[in-house]
């Protein structure tokens, strides 16, 4: 779900290209989802949630200008509430992707720490990318712009134990 209509349409575009047909996308608040869907419909959700961008300041310079200090403590709280609702959401084994185009690490390690505590029915499952790419796994993968030349992001991944 995408509260912007041209996002979702970018997406499915995205997912044909690739030819990935399991994709299922929808306009709407992220925010609502459990009211438009019910409880445990899904088996994977991948929260892309909104964030501060900091890992894309090279493509988008501007950013440095646009934010405040209460933009990251904000964008938490909206993506605790997407992360909740999308935790709803999934059926008993269910699999949630957390990811942000960022490299605050309240976003990112606070975000998904604090969504642990606060959801004792989802357990971390453990990301890494190849040890050849050298990065350090900690059971989540945040890549900084310098390490490859290019964005900055964060992956952490979950899955639903029992129902909630």
């Amino acid at each position: 779900m995408d509260l912007h209509p041209h996002k979702v349409k970018l997406i499915d575009e995205t997912a044909k290209r690739l030819g990935h047909s399991i994709i299922e996308t929808a306009a709407g608040d992220g925010k609502k989802s459990v009211e438009r869907f019910g409880t445990e419909q899904f088996d994977r959700i991948l929260v892309d949630a909104p964030c501060s961008g900091l890992g894309v300041i090279k493509r988008k310079p501007d950013i440095k200008y646009s934010k405040t200090a209460d933009d990251f403590s904000r964008l938490q709280e909206i993506q605790v509430d997407l992360l909740d609702q999308a935790a709803q959401l999934l059926k008993k084994d269910g699999i949630l992707v957390y990811s942000t185009c960022t490299v605050d690490s309240t976003e990112n390690r606070g975000t998904a720490e604090r969504f642990l505590k606060e959801h004792p029915y989802m357990e971390k499952i453990e990301v890494s990318l190849p040890e050849t790419l050298g990065l350090k796994n900690s059971g989540f993968v945040q890549v900084f712009p310098q390490d490859f030349g290019g964005d900055g992001f964060f992956i952490s991944a979950f899955r639903k134990t029992q129902t909630s």
